[in-house]
């Protein structure tokens, strides 16, 4: 055996030795064991206690929730205990049970549970020290509320501050206003570079496609680069004031917000009965875009049009906000129970859509109990549902006699409002009055809007008929200064940039909340939020400001790009590159119906019935007018997508599959899938192929003057599909590719004994370019 010490020390050296570092060890281990020395210094509850307490245990233990019965926001509360018993013993740290639960010390016990991080040592020793000082608390430490607590601090809670964007630094030769020196010192302080300017033939078609939802044709495309080459800065913004000024981009931008509005044409559920006049709300919608109502405007005629211009058809037509969403009314033949249930579940929906898609903040939970993570209180819940409770949607006629659909309060006595605890709608012990939520509430309550909106309304209109607690609540909606105006802002500052980059600077578009994402600029959004009020609630200039700025026009390609940022910064956050963007389902049709000069423009009126296979009708129960079988492809049926009338229950087959949504509740952002049946469509949908002919058979006549036979050239043929198609030329390689597929189709539809084998191969050429990535994104 071998030993480490020398073989010639005594051998009592060695067992003294042993004894020695024995009995060392077991001192060391003991001395661990025992609690550490308090300091000398006095431990403070606000500033060193508290966040720790905020930040680990109001979530469970705090305001209206007290699991276990545990409240550690109040000093009273927190030395009752719990279930379990006092928690806090004042200077016998090693007998509270909280600090045996943040140290682990009982067996499964462990808190913060578990998903939550642990108290790091530092945080433990903290509040041992503090309990065993006695567990001072200053009487006016107490947190009644953490939610609010929390709220008042949180960023998108704020109220709506000046920015000064950032001085341009001196390696910054590529930015081109405010927006984009936001970015540039983003980047610089990553190490980044921007992208390339993209090409002026990138830039066209996502100008158009961004702004009016259809491609240029060449001739636009010619003198976009004309002008481009002349001077790029004037020729994009001059190009961006066109667009902005067509009719077509109000049908571009409108269906952006009739997705958030959660607008279809029937009523859905189960019956799915038809809303013959639910398009006047789509049409007003349309035309605020056109015309560029302010957007506050524009938010207080959805929530209450007939109370601000009872006399407007527009106005009484933009409350159809309210009515957009799925309902069905039952008849008296039901029990009182499923009546009931049937309706605080539509209320519900407008409630949420109310708040998501204004406030972006999520609302819906507080139906059966205080929201967890936002100050927002079952009780305030209640108190908006109230707003609601005294009216509903009807078919009616608008102020000109014109039939429409839209919200009316029932008259003008508010409908008593109760808080159901736990949703229960036959616990009407508590009555509410109207409220609005406190933490976006500075001085002013809901009394004061409601009274202002009465006064308002007596002096223009005389005695009101209805409520006017909407007027109220969209006054105090649109109000930076004393209610959610800045939230509101920022929210839809958000919309807009996301449309346009594909991503929000905060990437949750319609949730703001604590548990919501960050903004990635949060500068940059505060500075656009605050000229977007600033210059009047303005959203053309909103668009200006983007599509202007060097940012926006940033190339895509990898080549174009710092190599990098893939590894710096792969999720594009801070905006090194253009991100390409798949086109929307309608946009895809209307730009396929637009190449082949076959879109029919009207705007405005009742929705078209495209054709749809009856097997693909699965709908059951169906009430009214069902669907019809045998829907013409025509002149009629190829007008704008966002006029074809949408059945929640039979959805469009094409738009389904590109992840049109159901439109059963408000949608913030599309999904965008890559599956299967999307190159179905192209391949096999009738539509698609009728649309493709079409096509084709304007090239043909384009080069030809007839729009059938078998005589044409290919090549500039194949440039014209190009230019139409992708707005550039075709490379050799290109051409001769095509070439090559659209003979060998002839070829075979020529073995088959087809009629005009080469305008079918053509056909086909035709179709394929539908299902190309160039024809389905944008640059």
């Amino acid at each position: 055996m071998t030993f480490p010490f020398d073989r010639r020390l005594p051998i009592f050296a060695l067992i003294f030795g042993l004894f020695g570092v024995v009995a060392f060890t077991q001192a060391t281990s003991a001395q661990d064991s025992q609690p550490k020395k308090v300091p000398i210094e006095k431990v403070d509850f606000v500033r060193d206690i508290q966040p720790i307490l905020r930040d680990n245990c109001y979530e469970c233990h705090a305001g209206s929730t007290e699991e276990g019965s545990l409240n550690l926001g109040i000093h009273a509360r927190a030395m009752e205990g719990g279930d379990s018993g006092e928690v806090i013993l004042p200077g016998k740290s090693q007998e509270s049970l909280l600090l045996q639960l943040v140290s682990g010390a009982e067996e499964g016990r462990l808190m913060p549970p578990e998903g939550n991080s642990p108290l790091t040592k530092e945080q433990i020793t903290l509040l041992r020290t503090w309990i065993d000082q006695g567990a001072t608390w200053p009487a006016d430490a107490d947190v009644i509320d953490p939610k609010l607590d929390r709220a008042k601090k949180h960023w998108a809670f704020q109220r709506l501050k000046s920015v000064e964007p950032p001085p341009s630094l001196a390696n910054d030769s590529w930015s081109k206003g405010p927006i984009d020196r936001f970015v540039f010192a983003r980047l610089n302080e990553a190490g980044l570079h921007p992208s390339k300017p993209a090409a002026a033939r990138t830039l066209v078609r996502r100008l158009y496609f961004d702004l009016i939802g259809l491609p240029p044709t060449p001739q636009q495309t010619a003198e976009f680069l004309t002008a481009y080459k002349a001077d790029p800065d004037e020729a994009v913004a001059h190009l961006v004031d066109q667009l902005l000024a067509s009719p077509r981009y109000g049908e571009r931008w409108g269906r952006h917000w009739l997705d958030v509005a959660r607008y279809a044409d029937s009523d859905g559920q189960e019956a799915d009965k038809d809303r013959p006049h639910a398009y006047v709300y789509r049409d007003f919608v349309i035309q605020a875009f056109n015309d560029n109502m302010p957007y506050d405007q524009f938010v207080r005629w959805q929530l209450a049009g007939d109370e601000f211009q009872p006399k407007s058809d527009a106005a009484v037509s933009a409350t159809g906000f309210l009515t957009s969403g799925p309902a069905f009314k039952l008849p008296d033949t039901f029990l009182e129970r499923e009546r009931l249930l049937n309706r605080y579940n539509e209320l519900d929906d407008v409630i949420s859509t109310v708040g998501s898609g204004f406030l972006g903040i999520t609302v819906a939970c507080a139906r059966c109990h205080d929201h967890k993570y936002d100050a927002f209180s079952a009780k305030e819940y209640y108190q908006l549902l109230g707003v609601f409770h005294s009216g509903d949607r009807v078919t009616d006629k608008l102020p000109s006699g014109k039939e429409g659909f839209f919200f009316q309060d029932f008259d003008a006595k508010r409908r008593t409002t109760w808080l159901f605890r736990r949703s229960d709608f036959y616990d009407r012990e508590i009555e509410l009055d109207i409220g609005f939520p406190a933490m976006l509430s500075v001085e002013e309550d809901a009394q004061d809007f409601w009274q202002t909106a009465q006064q308002a309304y007596r002096e223009h209109f005389g005695e009101p008929k209805s409520t006017l607690q909407r007027r109220a609540l969209a006054q105090w909606m649109t109000d930076t200064e004393h209610g959610g105006g800045a939230l509101l802002a920022r929210v839809m500052v958000n919309r807009v940039w996301h449309h346009h980059f594909g991503k929000g600077l905060v990437g949750t578009t319609s949730d703001f909340g604590v548990r919501g994402d960050a903004p990635t600029h949060p500068q940059l959004l505060e500075y656009l939020t605050s000229e977007f009020v600033a210059t009047g609630w303005d959203i053309k200039s909103l668009h200006r400001q983007i599509l202007t700025s060097a940012v926006w026009q940033q190339a895509s390609q990898r080549g174009a790009a710092d190599e990098r940022g893939l590894e710096v910064d792969p999720a594009n956050h801070l905006l090194w590159r253009m991100t390409p963007q798949r086109l929307e389902a309608e946009a895809m049709r209307d730009a396929m119906l637009a190449v082949s000069d076959t879109l029919n423009l009207e705007a405005g009126g009742p929705g078209f019935k495209p054709y749809i296979a009856p097997e693909a009708n699965l709908a059951r129960n169906i009430q009214g007018e069902r669907y019809p079988k045998d829907a013409k492809d025509n002149a009629a049926t190829r007008r704008r997508s966002v006029y074809m009338f949408h059945k929640r229950l039979i959805p469009y087959p094409m738009f389904q599959a590109f992840d049109r949504p159901d439109l059963m509740t408000s949608c913030a952002a599309r999904q965008n899938t890559t599956v299967a049946p999307q190159a179905m469509v192209i391949l096999n949908d009738g539509f698609v192929r009728a649309v493709a002919h079409d096509f084709a058979s304007l090239l043909v006549q384009k080069e030809v003057g007839e729009s059938s036979g078998n005589d044409f050239k290919l090549p500039p043929i194949i440039a014209n599909a190009f230019e139409k198609a992708f707005a550039r030329q075709p490379t050799e390689k290109e051409v001769a590719a095509s070439i090559e597929f659209i003979e060998a189709q002839a070829k075979v539809r020529t073995e088959r004994g087809e009629a005009e084998p080469r305008l079918a191969a053509l056909t086909d050429y035709c179709q394929s370019l539908f299902g190309l990535n160039e024809f389905i994104y944008v640059d």
